[in-house]
Formats: structure tokens, C-alpha cells, sequence
């Protein structure tokens, strides 16, 4: 078995409402892929231990209602 994050696999849905207004934000992916120019384009789980450590995976949300942005962090689990 490999640790993963459930919700990058597809095993889980992210669904966590706006602070601001209540709506239920977007997962626009992991973080890594913003702030590392070539991050989409490596491997995962390299990008994943260098920023979070070996059991986090860190997650942009977005609300499409008023556009407030937050970062919510996925414990891996064995997959």
C-alpha cells in the first residue's frame, strides 16, 4: 500500500462552505501547482513531501459566489 491524498485520487469530495457568504467553495486543486511554476508538471509525490511533509497535501478553495479564497490541508491516508 501507498499513502495518498483521497481527495487528489478521487476517493473524496472536498465541500466546505464560504466563510464569507456561506456558499460551498471549489477545490481548484493542490496549492503546489500555484506556487511552483513547473508543479503541474512534476512528480506528485515529490511536489506533496517538499511543501506539506509526507502526511498533508494542502488544497486551494475558491468560491464562485464572492471569490474569497482559502487553502484547506488533506491528511493522506494509506490507499
Amino acid at each position: 500500500m501507498t499513502s495518498g491524498c483521497s481527495v487528489c485520487n478521487g476517493l473524496t469530495h472536498l465541500a466546505e462552505n464560504c466563510p464569507a457568504c456561506g456558499n460551498t467553495m471549489e477545490d481548484c486543486g493542490k496549492i503546489n501547482s500555484y506556487v511552483d511554476p513547473y508543479g503541474p508538471y512534476e512528480d506528485t509525490t515529490t511536489e506533496e513531501e517538499t511543501l506539506t511533509g509526507d502526511d498533508q497535501c494542502v488544497h486551494f478553495l475558491q468560491c464562485p459566489n464572492c471569490d474569497q479564497s482559502s487553502n484547506y490541508t488533506v491528511h493522506r491516508d494509506e490507499i
